[in-house]
């Protein structure tokens, strides 16, 4: 049989107008389009598959397709055109497979090739499109350096930050432990130098002097202000352990206020300022008293701390469904809106408006959120500079549980 190339200068042909659209249609695709006989001989090609394979038309012609297959393949090839033989049907071929062709000068290329059987005269013809996927290989194999590169990098960072992590719940938990331990240490003295300062300003050994009375009156207010800060120091310490816990039980709520106002109202006195009780809720709350009056004692002692001489500090209370709603107001120097979201941090103090107030570790309304929010409940402060603040609570009402 020969084979003679149609495009040949002088070659005698006579095609319709459809099929010369058809054949520049065919050499218009940009992936190699092959038509293979029986017998493995290429009989047909478009412009593509001469420049993908590197073989001019003349060569293409009768060349056995196993050619254009890798040396190591050529013997497994011959077998798998078999197979399609057998079971001809359209598909792609090697589905699964990393397949390659190889070119004239022996170079190799991925490909992705797909079969179709075209019947001629009772013989079967397969016709393969074959796209060369070189850039696509690629990009995909940039991708997945980059993608070990990435995960190599993002492992170690991993790793390092674990091991930063380990480190710092190291030193947090020594932290805790120094400041527990030291806070213990240092309370026990300042107990004693209250105590012996408590009993010389009562003058039961003798009567002071004006100045003796208030030198001692010195040493008792900072000593108990030194013994608040310790005290202060302990609770974040029991908080960040996970060691603070609640202990429930039934109470009168509106005495637990009046006892928080009576620690409370000497201070407010001495600065004239009217101290007010406007619980509407008279009912038994069940609750951790003692923590519940820490969180009063807090707000009030800094609504006191915080308000001028002459001002106004009051407490508010009431049920709103299935909770209390509390609220402890003043009419002192205020919080600016920038600093409102950040006072509830550890250490923070507010920046410029204390006006020289002793201010104290900036633990305590840090305390006092953790300590509402173990009781399930939430707080929040509304404020302006010069017009005074609102710290709100709401608490959920829930029942005593039967042992």
């Amino acid at each position: 049989m020969t084979y003679q190339d149609p495009n040949a200068p002088g070659a005698a042909r006579q095609e319709s107008s459809l099929e010369s659209r058809y054949r520049k249609l065919l050499h218009a695709v940009p992936d190699a389009i092959l038509e293979v006989d029986q017998e493995g001989r290429i009989t047909i090609l478009n412009e593509a598959a001469e420049r993908m394979f590197g073989y001019n038309r003349a060569e293409f012609l009768g060349l056995n397709v196993e050619n254009l297959v890798p040396a190591a393949m050529r013997s497994g090839h011959v077998k798998h055109r078999s197979s399609y033989a057998a079971h001809p049907n359209t598909r792609p071929m090697g589905t699964g497979l990393e397949l390659q062709g190889q070119r004239k000068d022996g170079s190799l290329f991925p490909v992705e090739i797909s079969l179709s059987p075209n019947w001629i005269e009772g013989s079967l013809h397969v016709i393969a499109s074959v796209r060369d996927i070189s850039e696509r290989k690629a990009v995909e194999n940039r991708i997945r350096v980059l993608r070990e590169q990435y995960t190599a990098e993002l492992t170690m960072k991993n790793e390092q930050l674990e091991a930063r992590n380990q480190e710092v719940e190291r030193a947090n938990s020594l932290k805790t432990e120094f400041l527990a331990s030291m806070s213990h240490e240092l309370r026990t003295p300042l107990h004693t130098i209250i105590g012996f300062s408590e009993l010389m300003a009562e003058q039961l050994e003798g009567p002071l002097t004006e100045k003796q009375q208030r030198f001692v009156g010195h040493i008792l207010q900072d000593a108990r202000h030194l013994l608040e800060l310790i005290n202060e120091v302990l609770d974040i310490s029991k908080i960040e352990s996970g060691r603070l816990g609640l202990k429930r039980e039934s109470f009168d709520f509106n005495a637990c206020v009046e006892e928080v106002m009576a620690g409370i109202r000497h201070q407010a006195a001495t600065k004239n300022i009217l101290l007010e009780n406007k619980n509407a809720f008279h009912d038994s709350l069940y609750a951790d008293r003692v923590r519940l009056k820490e969180i009063l004692y807090n707000l009030l002692n800094n609504a006191v701390k915080f308000t001028p001489e002459g001002g106004r500090v009051w407490i508010e209370a009431a049920r709103q469904g299935d909770a209390l709603h509390i609220s402890v107001c003043d009419t002192g120097i205020g919080i600016p809106e920038r600093e409102q979201p950040s006072i509830f941090e550890k250490f923070y103090q507010v920046g410029d408006t204390t006006g020289g107030i002793r201010e104290g570790t900036g633990l305590g309304l840090p305390i006092t959120k953790h300590l509402v929010e173990l009781h399930g409940g939430a707080i929040s402060v509304a404020s302006q500079p010069g017009k005074g603040s609102s710290f709100r609570l709401v608490l959920p009402l829930i029942q005593e549980q039967a042992a």
